[in-house]
């Protein structure tokens, strides 16, 4: 018998698209429902609720795990009743409105899918995430639900890779990724995916800090702050060690974009973080190919 979370929910047209994240082909449900069954002999588990179609272990080379390690301090520090949700979603109303979110919508790293606040009534949407739990303990964040009561409504949400998305080709309009690609284990497959999944001319929303910000440049006060931070684990505080896999400038990500199939038409610079998080669209653009010297 699998467990219900009446947080997440599996729409039909969700399990229309879904395959296995590896083959892309269709999966099966199991006996008794507690696995999805790929055509090679690969179960997936459904825990607690949630389709755990998550691939790699990342327990293998040595970027796997220090990825590994990161993702479980993020996720021990990823709630707190402490925090004033309502700055947060203050700061980012600007860019939806300058970068609406369209047609039925991937969501990768979108955690409890708080971007349904900028979502028209009906809109496709499925939030996807390597964090198995993102729901846990939701209902007792009183200042969370506060200014994201819609939180306690149940999502199209399941469990898996960036870089390997169980979902079949040219199937979304949009493909959202906020604060998540500096902490992709390979952030070129993840937007390859991306590409994969899109429709032609759909669009992928980025938002990220940059390092150097707008103009490319570390402010001193920066390159101190930096320092004093790579210190602090030596003095056995860890609780600000950066455990992000990449660092790109907006140049490199910029790049990065252009090189995975997609054109840049909007470019949002978020006001609150003083020109150094930056919000790109880029339509997907059909012919990608990979050129070799």
């Amino acid at each position: 018998m699998v467990r219900k979370n009446n947080f997440i929910k599996i729409d039909e047209w969700v399990r229309q698209i879904l395959v296995d994240p590896l083959s892309k082909q269709p999966l099966t449900t199991s006996d008794g429902g507690g696995f999805l069954l790929s055509s090679y002999g690969r179960k997936y588990p459904i825990v607690r609720g949630v389709y755990d179609l998550r691939l790699l272990n990342n327990e293998t080379t040595c970027d796997q795990k220090i990825w590994k390690k990161g993702q479980h301090e993020f996720e021990k520090h990823s709630i707190s009743d402490s925090t004033n949700y309502d700055v947060e979603l203050d700061g980012v109303r600007e860019v939806y409105k300058e970068i609406p979110i369209e047609g039925s919508c991937l969501d990768v790293g979108g955690h409890q899918g708080r971007l349904r606040e900028f979502l028209e009534a009906n809109q496709k949407y499925i939030s996807c995430d390597p964090y198995l739990d993102v729901f846990d303990g939701v209902s007792e964040q009183s200042n969370l639900i506060k200014t994201y009561p819609f939180l306690l409504e149940p999502v199209n949400f399941l469990s898996c890779n960036a870089e390997f998305l169980p979902f079949k080709s040219c199937v979304f309009q949009t493909v959202h990724m906020r604060s998540v690609i500096d902490h992709f284990l390979n952030p070129e497959l993840a937007l390859n995916e991306a590409y994969r999944t899109l429709e032609n001319n759909g669009n992928l929303i980025v938002g990220l800090y940059v390092h150097g910000g707008k103009y490319g440049k570390v402010s001193i006060k920066q390159y101190v702050k930096d320092a004093i931070k790579s210190m602090l684990p030596y003095l056995g505080i860890h609780k600000y060690t950066d455990h992000h896999v990449w660092h790109p400038t907006y140049k490199e990500l910029v790049d990065l974009i252009s090189a995975c199939g997609f054109e840049i038409n909007k470019v949002h610079w978020q006001k609150c973080h003083s020109d150094t998080v930056c919000y790109i669209r880029a339509q997907k653009k059909y012919g990608l190919t990979t050129s070799r010297a």
